[in-house]
């Protein structure tokens, strides 16, 4: 580590969000991350949280559409559409299928300087029988197929630690969505990862 730079971590949606940002929105987008790892206690509360923890258990007890309909019921005016909506794109995207749940863990991603905590919300096991540490974005913004790309990048690395032998998949919940990676994909896509780091990397010591 070079000398006087303290050092960045972030979570891997940190990442997904400043890569698919640009121009001088970048340079906030970080400074507002240093400050959340230098006093943790400005984080904001993470509601999504709430939804990711409804798919979870409904699908554990194969009560898909119960649990999320608890979700929706319980959100306050200002959060229920964003339930519905996510509500709505989990249960088309499972439609008949019936994924059952895989233990996943917690990893890191270290690309020069920069470590990512990666923690996907779920793990799958489908119905041909691989098993997918699963990243599931809940945002209103639809999730583009770099912002993807780069967010499986990235939970591969971390493959090991989260999920030995597993495969990774993001889902764009609300759009009924899901990414995959080819061997194409993942040539591209290395450098890019490595110059996305190092870019962040520029503007987190500056913040």
């Amino acid at each position: 580590m070079e000398e006087g730079r303290a050092m960045a971590y972030i979570t891997l949606p940190t990442f997904v969000g400043y890569s698919a940002s640009n121009g001088p929105s970048r340079s906030s987008f970080v400074r507002r991350q240093r400050r959340l790892y230098e006093d943790p206690a400005r984080a904001a509360f993470n509601y999504y949280r709430r939804a990711a923890n409804a798919v979870r258990s409904g699908r554990a007890a194969g009560q898909d559409a119960t649990a999320l309909r608890a979700l929706v019921n319980a959100a306050d005016d200002r959060t229920k559409p964003h339930y519905a909506a996510i509500a709505d794109g989990w249960l088309r995207y499972l439609g008949r299928k019936s994924p059952r749940l895989v233990e996943v863990g917690r990893g890191r991603c270290r690309i020069g300087e920069l470590e990512i905590g990666v923690s996907p919300q779920i793990g799958l096991r489908k119905s041909d029988g691989r098993r997918y540490a699963t990243w599931l974005y809940f945002k209103e913004e639809p999730l583009t197929k770099d912002s993807a790309q780069l967010a499986l990048w990235v939970l591969e690395q971390a493959m090991p630690d989260v999920l030995p032998g597993g495969h990774a998949l993001v889902v764009d919940v609300r759009r009924a969505k899901e990414f995959q990676l080819s061997a194409r994909d993942r040539e591209r896509l290395r450098p890019w990862a490595r110059s996305e780091a190092s870019a962040f990397l520029t503007l987190w010591d500056a913040a």
